[in-house]
């Protein structure tokens, strides 16, 4: 303020008196007026807020008390107990697959995405590699992932379907559906899938429910039990989609062993968890008699060095194989899948075990693996 005033005196200096006294009251005048309403305007606010409360508190005093509502009922829901139509269907008589069966191998997951198909593939390779004999793929997910990969890798390009005469579709002789290889899979044979399948295993669900008769759940089981099967080829590998469809419960039905692949990721170990108490619940009701290989982990980022959230997802799942199953060997380590670029590149139109020793090399070792568990 003191520099206001010399700045305004050296302004005025020349002024004549009366036009310096007339400046210095207009300047007092506004300087007063600012200096009362700085002071008077929070004390105001200050006096309407107290005003405000004193109403409200008054008129509290002679309101009457509003009635208290009860609280609703918070929703509650317990969730039924889960019984698949497969465990409460009628049967009259199950079938087992053959005492001294060849490997029957079905690889499913309630989950897309973990690595099913390009484990059935490549262990289908290494298997015959190995045994040096036919093996038979059976493809029940009616995408055809698996299909497209060994037509591909045979250098055929026309979709095919032939899967579903093995779930009792035709009256014809499934041996003559069957589709052998050729190149570097000529001891390589298939049923192959297409999404015409969808349709199919829809339809003969809906017959069973009506007929109220479940018996063909054991139609493959009953065939792969013959010896043309058993004696033509060392093993069998069946995939499946990632849920209990017709030809996924006649793969259980029919098969010796299971494998579970997974990512390692909690998602996917959910799915792998909550499949296996549906395996465990399917074996209770003796609908299905079958010895579970394991859960191998697919596309890990590396086979010698886990990210955290792969070490969670392992221990998760290591932690529900002690507790449910009683098995420290649940999952199998040793066979683990690592990401690789000649699976990437191979997928869908090929099998990367032909081309890639380093896949040839990942995939021998799950196939020792699951050997020892045959």
């Amino acid at each position: 303020m003191g520099d206001f005033w010399v700045r305004l005196e050296s302004t005025v200096a020349g002024w004549p008196l009366w036009a310096k006294l007339i400046v210095t009251a207009i300047v007092g005048y506004l300087g007063i007026r600012f200096a009362i309403k700085q002071a008077i305007v929070p004390l105001t606010d200050e006096l309407r807020q107290l005003l405000f409360s004193i109403r409200t508190t008054v008129a509290s005093w002679f309101r009457k008390p509003a009635a208290v509502e009860p609280a609703p009922p918070q929703p509650t829901r317990t969730v039924p107990l889960e019984r698949t139509i497969w465990e409460v269907a009628k049967v009259s008589s199950r079938e087992r697959p053959a005492a001294k069966s060849i490997p029957i191998i079905t690889i499913a997951n309630m989950k897309g995405g973990v690595g099913k198909t390009t484990v059935a593939a490549n262990l289908a390779a290494e298997f015959q590699s190995h045994y040096q004999r036919p093996i038979l793929l059976i493809d029940f997910d009616y995408q055809g992932s698996l299909s497209q990969c060994v037509l591909g890798e045979a250098g055929i390009t026309d979709s095919d379907l032939t899967a579903d005469v093995l779930l009792g579709s035709s009256k014809e002789d499934p041996l003559h559906y069957k589709r052998q290889m050729r190149r570097l899979i000529e001891e390589i044979s298939i049923y192959s899938a297409h999404y015409p399948l969808a349709t199919m295993e829809n339809n003969i669900q809906n017959q069973w429910s009506l007929q109220q008769n479940f018996d063909d759940m054991y139609f493959l089981c009953r065939q792969l039990k013959r010896k043309e099967f058993q004696e033509q080829f060392a093993a069998v590998i069946i995939d499946c989609p990632p849920r209990l469809t017709v030809g996924s419960v006649n793969g259980l039905c029919a098969s010796t062993h299971l494998l579970v692949p997974t990512t390692l990721d909690d998602m996917s170990a959910q799915a792998a968890e909550y499949f296996l108490n549906q395996i465990a619940r399917l074996t209770e009701s003796e609908l299905i008699d079958l010895r579970v290989i394991g859960i191998v982990p697919t596309i890990v980022s590396s086979r010698t060095t886990y990210q955290n959230h792969e070490k969670q997802a392992l221990k998760r799942l290591a932690d529900y194989g002690n507790l449910e199953w009683k098995r420290q060997d649940l999952i199998l380590t040793d066979g683990q899948i690592a990401r690789s670029a000649a699976i990437a590149r191979y997928a869908g139109n090929g099998i990367a075990y032909v081309h890639s020793s380093a896949t040839a090399e990942n995939f021998g070792k799950l196939g020792a693996e699951v050997r020892k568990r045959l």
